[in-house]
């Protein structure tokens, strides 16, 4: 694989800056760094336009709802997709992330509720879980409300959002509550296992080896029985069967590449109709940053689009095997 040539030197760049790993510090500092980078950024001209974005609470969880530009969205045929922000499960929130909200909606032509999900070491897991499936039940329970169509709801989610949507599915599969698809960028589904990738993309492609140990201390401690929870690495769930069909798109340079690559074939086993799509240049979280490079833009375009095809209530809409494309 060769590292696309924008990544290399984006990648060249932050060694150049001499900037410090990402989950170096207290979270404290982490969230500061994470909010500064996107800060400096920071530019709402150039965020996809959308009809409107209202913060609400529910039973005190934050939620940020996106309405689409389309009218489909009030004529209760639009999808509707809860997002679950990137950032270790430690930093990160639905404000700094509502670029990505905001594209989903745009593109797909959805309502988007982005959570503002509780982060560790404050609020260690289960808290975000808890916080996922109050997300879930809410929009299950007003997608009408919003105009949105019960038979199109979707999860989303990048890394330790990826995670969230994973287990999201999977607790809205035994709880019977409908979930179309799920868009997994990019996820972390194995807190048990090192697999060959970590090893690989150790250091030097944004998020490293190291940075996995300090998540997985942060999220839920040193208890190796944790890391088997499928509550925590949904890939370790003994029955897959009946969960939502998924779209999985993984990053050649990234950690967590095999993260992805494993937990698809597991929901193939399982008869999931699931749709891989690896994308050898880039790095972690290509997802939330389609700005990097035009392979990372297309990357974005495609998996969303996979995923509005799952969320189009057509059978046939549902990948049925892996493919892989660059």
């Amino acid at each position: 694989m060769t590292l696309d040539p924008d990544v290399a030197g984006f990648l060249s760049a932050l060694r150049s800056a001499g900037a410090p790993p990402g989950f170096s510090g207290t979270p404290g500092e982490m969230r500061e760094r994470m909010r500064n980078a996107i800060e400096e950024n920071w530019d709402p001209a150039r965020f996809a336009p959308v009809k409107s974005v209202d913060d609400i609470v529910v039973r005190g969880l934050r939620l940020k709802v996106v309405r689409p530009l389309l009218e489909a969205a009030a004529s209760g045929t639009a999808p509707t997709v809860v997002y679950f922000h990137p950032g270790g499960f430690i930093m990160g929130s639905a404000h700094l992330m509502q670029d990505v909200a905001r594209r989903l909606a745009h593109d797909l032509g959805a309502w988007v509720v982005s959570v503002d999900y509780r982060l560790a070491p404050e609020h260690p897991f289960p808290a975000a879980v808890e916080d996922a499936m109050t997300a879930l039940r809410w929009v299950a329970d007003h997608v009408g409300d919003l105009g949105g169509d019960p038979a199109r709801v979707g999860l989303a989610g990048e890394s330790s959002g990826a995670n969230l949507a994973a287990v999201t599915a999977l607790r809205a599969r035994d709880a019977g509550i409908p979930v179309a698809g799920q868009l997994l960028a990019s996820p972390v589904t194995d807190f048990d296992r090192r697999y060959p990738s970590v090893d690989e993309n150790a250091d030097g492609y944004f998020l490293t080896r190291d940075d996995l140990s300090v998540i997985r201390k942060l999220y839920f401690g040193d208890d190796d029985a944790r890391a088997a929870d499928p509550g925590v690495s949904p890939a370790l769930a003994s029955d897959l069967t009946g969960v939502a069909p998924a779209v999985i798109g993984v990053a050649g340079f990234d950690p967590l590449r095999d993260d992805g690559t494993v937990y698809a074939a597991r929901l193939l086993e399982a008869g999931v109709p699931t749709a891989l799509r690896v994308y050898p240049g880039l790095i972690h979280p290509f997802f939330g940053m389609p700005g990097l490079s035009p392979a990372a833009d297309a990357a974005v375009s495609e998996l969303t689009g996979l995923l509005g095809g799952l969320l189009g209530g057509r059978p046939d809409a549902a990948p049925a095997a892996t493919e892989e494309g660059a």
